[in-house]
């Protein structure tokens, strides 16, 4: 304040102590501000105030009431002269006796045992605390367990460059009940004493519980004459089998903390995003608030519940399948991606391989966000390694799609474009990606500028889109994986390009779905017949044209309609009519955008094994999805080597090898996406050539 910063500029955990100490949050903060500005503009002040006097007159005198107060945390002495216990009652006079003799025992100058807070009664407690003749300590043992409940008071600050945050932040997001401190400080590298400094900080701030203890905090301000904090009995944490964890992208957060469905909501989602993790307790909570939603056709709303929907209905799969019961979720945990980032590769590596069994990835993953995949993970049913989720893997899929895909251009970064090659020249409309972001679509007129300016600085895809087929509109239509054997075996002969695409990817076995450009069998003239009714419909799903896409941005994760989602008897029959199918691309993982494909991709989960068994993914299921995921990372490598792929790290080139592509290894931190040396063309008929414009 003496330096006028913004409160953004105080690092989180510091914001969060200064509010629960001295009740100063962010509007406190800002009111607190504006008065010392005023009071030394103010002519009255003249030369007398310094600004640290001005200052001193405005904060507070003494803490407030200690908030999240528990019966073990231990009584200390603070600052206490003669005057100060004379000035109290002989009651209270014996209680400070107490606190002193424990503190500090007679003859001995070493710091004693303590009392507990529960010793105390309440008032007196709070008493002392305020005048400061006393202050807490928080016990926090190597042996302890600690967990993140859902998150009350935090204040979401995030300030770069500070090393003290930046490893709280480490020690945060890895706290686990399962994992005691000790074991906590040998998995990030990080010294003991400082873990155990960490965790006492945030279980002093409410942020964090020991996971064999009952949280029971004192509500501030409760006074009781003669009243103490009982204490809890606690049960030893017990043993359990390794999870599965549920790997979700900020996105969720995003639309469950702004989304307008609930507010007990956003609570949960500050938790999802800051801690990057729900377990126990908080997940139960969570699922019991978000299975509870009910549709609303407010504008923009639809989108927010449906994605909603869809991660209810996926815990919910989930736990069934390991336990019979849709509410019980000791196998589950959700974990965010990117907090997961802040966390080296090898630790965070080490972190998952020893407490989860299997990884389910959300799709689509942005490439930003699937950075931190590695194949060292434990079993990954998603994409595999980062590559998947870049405009590598799009060109690989129209490479090997052949003529069932779409003419692609892979374009070097400073390319400078004035025509298209032959392949792309006849369409309109484009789907044009840069280096690490998503796709966007664009028409002919704005495609040269657009890509021209985006090559001065990333490597850019460029894929042809079609809109229509013979006067029949095209439009996105998603085919749930894994399909069946017997489906592939019998259209093999009819779509080429399914056949040649299940030779590179095991799509009887990878879970995730196909995005296919598909007529549906109406002309435009007879669509338009039908614009007012579907418009009256669609507004249950947020607004907006059924297929959620316009000219500037391509929202295939937007796509809510249940009629986009294809069945296999659908696609054949769509097949035998003559229409024509083309693949767009390929995404693994669990979607939640569209609650109709969700349903479908788990229902054709359930046909990887012949019994039903108590378990997600049984072994021999396991097996196959790990030598499909093997073929897949070693297939998708190889194209990008032979394509001219190459990583630059400290701005020297490094020839692509199994070392950089997905494996962790001893990296400490994570390589960038390998960059083309050279422009290519893909034609319709899957040929890739280097081109010159």
């Amino acid at each position: 304040m003496l330096s006028e910063l913004s409160y953004d500029r105080l690092p989180n955990f510091t914001a969060a102590d200064c509010f629960q100490i001295l009740g100063i949050g962010r509007n406190e903060y800002m009111d607190l501000l504006n008065a010392y500005k005023g009071r030394l503009c103010s002519p009255k002040s003249g030369l007398i105030d310094t600004p640290s006097s001005v200052l001193d007159e405005l904060l507070p005198k003494a803490p407030r009431n200690f908030m999240h107060l528990q019966p073990w945390f231990i009584v200390r002495v603070g600052s206490i002269s003669n005057a100060d216990v004379e000035a109290n009652t002989p009651y209270v006079q014996s209680i400070l006796d107490r606190i002193i003799d424990n503190d500090r025992p007679p003859d001995t100058g070493q710091v004693g045992p303590g009392l507990r807070v529960s010793e105390i009664p309440i008032d007196v407690f709070q008493n002392l605390y305020q005048r400061g003749l006393i202050y807490v300590e928080v016990p926090v043992l190597e042996t302890d367990c600690l967990f993140v409940p859902t998150l009350a008071g935090f204040i979401m600050n995030r300030v770069s460059g500070d090393s003290y945050e930046t490893l709280l932040y480490k020690i945060f997001v890895s706290l686990d009940p399962q994992s005691c401190v000790c074991q906590l400080a040998a998995d990030l590298g990080v010294g003991l004493d400082f873990v155990i400094n960490a965790a006492s900080l945030f279980v002093r701030l409410g942020f964090a519980c020991k996971s064999d203890s009952v949280s029971d905090p004192v509500g501030v301000g409760k006074s009781q004459d003669n009243a103490s904090i009982t204490e809890p009995e606690g049960t030893s944490p017990s043993l359990k089998a390794k999870k599965i964890a549920f790997v979700f992208d900020s996105s969720i957060t995003a639309y469950l903390m702004l989304g307008n469905l609930s507010a007990d909501l956003k609570k949960h989602s500050v938790t999802m995003f800051e801690v990057g993790k729900l377990t126990g307790d908080s997940l139960s909570a969570f699922y019991k608030e978000v299975s509870s939603l009910s549709h609303s056709a407010e504008q923009d709303v639809g989108i927010y519940y449906e994605h909603a929907k869809c991660l209810s209905q996926t815990m919910r799969y989930i736990s069934v399948a390991q336990t019979s019961n849709k509410t019980d979720f000791r196998y589950l945990d959700l974990v965010r991606s990117g907090s997961l980032a802040s966390l080296e590769p090898t630790t965070r590596c080490r972190i998952l391989s020893k407490n989860y069994s299997l990884i389910v990835c959300t799709a689509p993953l942005s490439y930003e966000e699937s950075r931190v995949l590695c194949s060292d993970w434990p079993l990954i049913l998603g994409p595999p390694i980062p590559e998947i989720c870049s405009p590598w893997f799009r060109l690989f899929i129209s490479y090997t799609a052949g003529s069932g895909g779409t003419p692609s251009l892979l374009l070097c970064r400073g390319t400078h474009v004035t025509k298209l090659p032959p392949p792309l020249s006849c369409f309109s409309k484009f789907l044009v990606t840069s280096w690490g972001h998503d796709p966007v679509l664009m028409d002919i007129y704005a495609l040269f500028y657009s890509i021209n300016d985006l090559t001065a600085n990333f490597p850019v895809l460029i894929q042809a889109y079609d809109d229509r087929d013979n006067d029949l509109p095209l439009h996105q239509h998603f085919l749930p994986l894994p399909i069946s054997s017997d489906f592939l075996e019998r259209m093999s002969h009819k779509l080429v390009w399914l056949e040649r695409i299940s030779k590179s990817i095991d799509i009887t076995t990878l879970v995730g779905y196909l995005s296919l450009l598909f007529p549906d069998g109406k002309s435009e003239v007879d669509s338009e017949a039908q614009h007012a009714d579907m418009e009256s419909a669609n507004e249950i799903f947020g607004g907006g044209s059924l297929y959620q896409q316009n000219a500037s941005q391509f929202l295939e994760h937007s796509i809510v309609d249940p009629r986009v989602v294809l069945t296999e008897g659908a696609l054949e029959g769509a097949i035998g009519a003559g229409r024509s199918v083309r693949l767009l691309s390929v995404h693994l993982g669990i979607p939640l955008f569209n609650s109709t494909l969700n349903d479908a991709i788990f229902e054709r989960m359930s046909h990887l094994h012949d019994e039903p068994q108590l378990d997600l993914l049984p072994s021999e299921v396991r097996s196959r999805l790990s030598a499909a995921n093997n073929a897949l990372q070693k297939g998708l490598v190889e194209f990008i080597k032979s394509a001219g792929g190459v990583y630059v790290l400290n701005g020297l080139s490094v020839i692509l090898d199994d070392s950089l592509a997905g494996s962790c290894g001893d990296k400490v931190s994570t390589p960038p996406l390998p960059l083309p040396s050279k422009s290519l063309c893909c034609s319709c008929e899957g040929d890739l050539e280097e081109w010159e414009n």
